[in-house]
């Protein structure tokens, strides 16, 4: 870290656009992680950035090389229309918040300390989950018997579960009840596995809470045909976010 405490950010280079554009790249998270430690060199190993500071990241690389204003589509939730509008990304790395993971969440007679995962293990359960989404749209129609298929649903069922588990496990530096403080990663899987369903929700939430807190605000838009106002989502999809437009 730099005395002055920020990090430089530099534009892209001609190799990183092009890796920007390569999907296996895309798909398995080099291509952020090569991106960003060309773009930010003081990070050594972006595997290891906090999940968090991503959006923050990407932005911040964007404006370094193609300038703050970018063009997005938006389509109008009332009544259809397409518009195009230009938005300012300095205002939008503006509204990023901060989350405060020093501060634990109290769960019943719990205090749960909270981590932001890294980006190693974002990117993990993305690709898990975007498996278990295939199968799911292939099992309907795929050539098995009834009971092949309820094995490969209920199989389907218990991954999911346990990758809910797994992510939300990692998610948790500590959890301490009257004295006693536990951040050994395999007894907090356990707790959540044995745990009731309504504390389990409660942290669950409480997680998805702190890490919203630091994730890119929703486009307030205004529609050029009907007047009214309506929100979209800036999606930081990197095959085209790296364009000049997006």
């Amino acid at each position: 870290m730099p005395e002055n405490g920020e990090l430089p950010v530099y534009p892209m280079t001609v190799r990183d656009e092009i890796i920007n554009k390569t999907p296996d790249a895309l798909f398995n998270g080099s291509s952020v992680v090569s991106l960003i430690q060309s773009c930010i060199p003081n990070i050594k190993n972006a595997w290891a950035v906090p999940s968090i500071d991503l959006d923050a990241m990407l932005i911040a690389i964007k404006i370094a090389t193609y300038g703050k204003d970018i063009d997005v589509s938006g389509v109008c939730t009332h009544c259809n229309e397409s518009s195009d509008y230009v938005i300012d990304l300095n205002q939008q790395l503006a509204l990023i918040g901060r989350t405060q993971y020093q501060k634990p969440a109290t769960i019943g007679q719990f205090e749960i300390l909270f981590k932001p995962l890294s980006f190693q293990e974002i990117n993990a359960t993305n690709q898990e989950q975007f498996n278990e989404q295939k199968l799911a749209e292939v099992l309907p129609t795929a050539d098995l018997t009834d009971n092949e298929r309820l094995k490969q649903i209920n199989d389907l069922v218990l991954k999911i579960t346990d990758g809910t588990i797994k992510a939300l496990s990692a998610s948790i530096s500590s959890i301490r009840t009257d004295d006693i403080i536990v951040d050994d990663a395999i007894q907090i899987s356990e707790f959540l596995n044995n745990c009731s369903t309504q504390i389990f929700n409660a942290i669950k939430d409480a997680a998805i809470e702190k890490r919203n807190a630091s994730s890119l605000k929703p486009l307030k838009f205004t529609c050029s045909q009907c007047n009214k106002d309506y929100e979209q989502p800036l999606i930081l999809d990197l095959s085209n976010f790296f364009g000049r437009s997006s």
